[in-house]
């Protein structure tokens, strides 16, 4: 019997470690397709706090993507979001990356892919979740929880009225934190004898890249040479103007699309001095301390008449 169990040790371990190495193709194989519940997470700096779940279930499916690599699609029922994640890196992926295929004509013949890295997508072994804000493996915030399974009526009150314990138990930072410790680690054994064994779609993707920034470069020259282009930058070369806050209280403005300005003593504002828009005195909202009202005092109309002058708080009565 003692031999016995120590032949299942060495396999439990075994079996531990090789998991624990899978990367996100893997992964999300594992995992299929299919409806998932999302549970509500909000992340303020990295103290989650959970919130029931969706009433409406989402979508993953998968799309071939170079050769046994994945896109994942990921879609809320009855909404025309639809967000698409690509590999972080085709060698060994940790993350899928929210990206966008650029599909217009001047890139037929190039692959190219406008990665928006600050947001990511991670399948664990019960789990999948959507990063945001991310820099790197230990700071980013979990902004979705996706559970696979679907629930309608009671059964999902049932379990949105448990979804808190449910999100406590599962640990979600700890998780994440092994996974990521452990993948990032393997992806740099992998990646350098991968990309040396794969240099022809290497050379491929940044010769999508090049071409990108080509057209991109090229489309904008055009753009600046002509007389919009050349408007804009006059604008721009103008010395903007500024509000002072000279006094000993907040001042209040407004402006923009319902912008609120609580300027402190001693701060200062900027503005465009051409941008068109106007500023007003605010007035403070009952209730609500991130909102003003707009006052019918206009303090600056941002016509170009007042470029580079500072104005200061104490002069507007």
């Amino acid at each position: 019997m003692k031999t016995i169990s120590k032949i299942l040790c060495v396999g439990l371990l075994s079996t531990s470690i090789l998991s624990a190495q899978e990367d996100q193709t893997a992964k999300a194989t594992k995992m299929g397709e299919g409806k998932f519940l999302c549970y509500k997470v909000f992340d303020n700096s990295g103290t989650l706090s959970y919130d029931g779940i969706d009433d409406k279930p989402w979508s993953l499916t998968f799309k071939p993507f170079q050769e046994n690599l994945k896109e994942v699609v990921v879609q809320k029922e009855e909404s025309n979001d639809i967000y698409r994640y690509y590999p972080d890196e085709e060698g060994y992926p940790c993350t899928y990356i929210l990206g966008y295929k650029d599909n217009a004509k001047y890139m037929v013949g190039y692959d190219y892919i406008d990665y928006r890295s600050h947001t990511r997508l991670v399948f664990l072994d019960e789990w999948v979740y959507i990063l945001t804000k991310w820099e790197n493996k230990d700071r980013y915030e979990i902004s979705k929880c996706f559970k696979k399974g679907e629930a309608k009526g009671l059964k999902l009150m049932k379990l949105a009225m448990s979804s808190s314990k449910t999100m406590e138990e599962a640990k979600h930072k700890e998780a994440l934190k092994k996974y990521f410790d452990e993948a990032f680690k393997k992806q740099e054994e992998v990646l350098p004898g991968w990309k040396e064994k794969n240099k022809a779609l290497v050379d491929k993707k940044q010769a999508g890249k090049d071409r990108y920034k080509f057209c991109v470069d090229s489309i904008n020259g055009r753009y600046w040479g002509s007389a919009e282009g050349q408007k804009k930058k006059a604008q721009w070369a103008q010395s903007p103007v500024y509000i002072y806050n000279d006094t000993n209280v907040e001042f209040l403005m407004c402006h923009g699309q319902g912008v609120s300005t609580f300027l402190k003593p001693g701060e200062k504002k900027e503005f465009s001095c051409s941008g068109g828009g106007k500023v007003y005195k605010g007035t403070k909202r009952p209730n609500n301390n991130t909102q003003l009202d707009k006052t019918d005092q206009l303090l600056l109309d941002l016509n170009g008449q007042n470029c580079g002058k500072t104005y200061n708080a104490s002069s507007f009565k």
